[in-house]
């Protein structure tokens, strides 16, 4: 192919080079092509991409070398020519200005039949041009527009001569969106040349506004995708809602289009897009069974190779849905004010200090004016902040007081970590913030066959994805299960979907909140997909900008999230009305009286059983 291109390059800069330059007589003969050409291309300053059939080049003498060599010089001062001939092309080429040169209809039409699809560009303008008169182009006229609808390419204007008329160039547009004939191609006369002129190039040839589909069906495949798209059914009449239902009826009715919403088949959803034979919504679009499809799917790289996708409509993202905290259990609330070392610290340093009581008040050599009966009792009294024995001796009383003390700061510091535990409802995300601590947690990645495609190149998540299969499995049970910590793993979805859930089931459902990890989260932008043939790219885009820039889109998707206002009239309204403690967070307490009433009746049993031997010995 490159070949090709280079030994027709070679041919057009030999044929021009050899051309003498155009005289007044051929800059009037060609004057009905280059000021059309000038008025539309020349402010945009973008090439101008000249197309003609091989055949031409093999000689000099043709009129569509002519037409071409008299439009190049006459434009030479502004215009960035590039010359192509070949069938196929490459997609990653825009090619938004377009100029076709052929002698007859018969092989204009033959040119454009042939050519790959990946040579046209839907929001490219196309000026065909035939170099010969025509007897009767009626019909000829019709098969070229035929061809190049089956494209979808509209913004199209074909420039024919007649031998007997008055009006010698005839410039012709079409419509295939007129009133009871959808689809259908209806060829319009668009201008005229007479005196020397075209009567109404001033206004363009070329539709700038949006085009009017006059009611014409529009086939949408799309399903239920909270809170994009949200199926119901009222009595026989099935009604759809949501995000992107709003935006895309908007856009209908500026469009002037009547919508037919068509499920895909087999009971799927997204599907899976493949280059041939896709499934689900992926596969209808590529087989143009539809013209449009959305619910949550977002822009890729494959999508943008066998589809065409719209600007994103909704810049999201795609987020790692977590549990919450596992509860804590009542003796895990009274252990966790104080870390380990904390707790090794205060079991150290009271047993360091007992150990000083019983040197200094049991010991050989403890004083003997001062004795402390129950030494121990006496200490444990003192550290659950009862008072403790008389003491006579200054230096006794000092190091009792400092003991004292010491509990004292102790234990607030204990009671006030501890009142915060008690009084904790667990309400709070799980520490699974990044990959690491969700790998860490042993957890697996669950995800819909759709979502894998934007993290199958990530290490730290590949090893541990389970795909769902079921496509029609309900996110909102998959969020459900996470928060009630039956399923092990996590999902991700985008932020809109959690925020819905959270909104309508998390908050409203006791126990059934779930968070959002914090840097886990990619770019998610969420678009209207199309047949890689389609003419609706182009308006949906200018709308979907002038939805964005007017704040539409941010205002309708605020009604889907959490009122912002929630967390602190929530905070006001618990500052005012205590919160009653409930009975997990109290058991723990009486935990601790059942395990010291077992201690004290072992020991009274001991004790019982000591004086029973004792007194067994002495009668023997």
């Amino acid at each position: 192919m490159k070949v090709l291109l280079m030994v027709s390059l070679c041919c057009i800069a030999t044929s021009l080079c050899a051309m003498v330059p155009v005289s007044d007589h051929h800059r009037n003969k060609y004057h009905h092509l280059t000021v059309p050409i000038a008025h539309h291309f020349k402010d945009t300053n973008i090439p101008v991409v000249f197309w003609l059939d091989s055949p031409v080049y093999v000689t000099n003498q043709s009129t569509q070398l002519d037409a071409l060599h008299a439009i190049v010089l006459a434009h030479s001062d502004w215009m960035v020519a590039v010359f192509r001939s070949s069938l196929r092309c490459m997609r990653c080429r825009t090619r938004l200005q377009n100029v076709f040169i052929a002698a007859t209809v018969r092989s204009l039409q033959t040119f454009l039949a042939s050519l790959e699809y990946d040579c046209f560009y839907p929001s490219g303008r196309y000026i065909f041009i035939v170099t010969e008169q025509l007897a009767r182009e009626a019909t000829g006229v019709r098969d070229v527009f035929e061809i190049v609808w089956k494209n979808r390419i509209v913004h199209v204007v074909l420039i024919v001569s007649r031998s007997n008329d008055t009006a010698r160039f005839r410039a012709y547009g079409y419509e295939p969106y007129a009133y009871g004939k959808c689809g259908k191609v209806r060829v319009k006369l668009i201008d005229r040349y007479t005196d020397a002129g075209w009567r109404r190039l001033a206004g363009g040839w070329f539709n700038c506004g949006l085009p009017n589909f006059n009611q014409c069906p529009l086939k949408v495949a799309t399903f239920e995708s909270k809170p994009f798209v949200m199926v119901r059914t009222v009595g026989n009449e099935t009604r759809y809602s949501g995000l992107e239902v709003k935006i895309f009826n908007h856009i209908a009715a500026k469009l002037n289009v009547s919508i037919v919403y068509t499920p895909p088949p087999n009971n799927t959803r997204w599907g899976i897009l493949l280059p041939h034979n896709s499934t689900g919504q992926m596969g209808m679009l590529q087989r143009n069974e539809a013209d449009v499809g959305f619910g949550s799917v977002g822009r890729s790289i494959e999508r943008d190779l066998y589809l065409r996708s719209s600007v994103p409509s909704i810049v999201s993202q795609l987020s790692m849905t977590i549990p919450p905290r596992l509860p804590y259990t009542a003796l895990e609330k009274l252990f966790l004010p104080l870390r380990p070392s904390a707790w090794l610290l205060v079991a150290a340093g009271y047993t360091t200090i007992l150990c000083l009581y019983v040197v200094l008040f049991r010991g050989k050599h403890r004083p003997r004016r001062e004795r402390i009966p129950g030494l121990y009792y006496t200490f444990w009294t003192i550290l659950m902040g009862g008072p403790g024995r008389e003491v006579h001796r200054h230096s006794t009383r000092l190091y009792v007081i400092s003991l004292v003390l010491n509990a004292l700061i102790v234990r607030n510091l204990y009671q006030s970590a501890l009142f915060q535990r008690l009084k904790s409802n667990d309400l709070m995300a799980a520490n699974l913030h990044t990959y690491q601590d969700i790998n860490k947690a042993g957890l697996s990645y669950y995800m819909f066959r759709a979502t894998v495609r934007f993290y199958a190149d990530n290490p730290e998540v590949n090893g541990s994805i389970r795909a769902i299969a079921n496509e029609n499995i309900d996110w909102d049970e998959v969020m459900y299960n996470i928060s009630q910590h039956r399923l092990k793993g996590v999902i991700p979805l985008s932020l809109e979907s959690i925020a819905y859930y959270v909104k309508h089931r998390g908050q409203q459902q006791k126990g059934a909140m779930v968070y959002v990890s914090e840097h886990t989260a990619i770019s998610y932008y969420v678009a209207f997909h199309f047949p890689r043939r389609t003419a609706l790219q182009q308006p949906f885009d200018r709308l979907l900008h002038r939805l964005q820039a007017g704040g539409f889109i941010l205002h309708w998707r605020a009604e889907y999230r959490n009122n912002p206002n929630g967390a602190t009239n929530y905070e006001q309204q618990d500052g005012v009305v205590p919160t009653p403690l409930q009975l997990q967070q109290i058991a723990g307490g009486f935990y601790l009286w059942a395990l010291g009433l077992l201690a004290a009746t072992v020991a009274f049993v001991g004790e019982f059983a000591v004086s029973k031997v004792n007194r067994a010995s002495k009668h023997i």
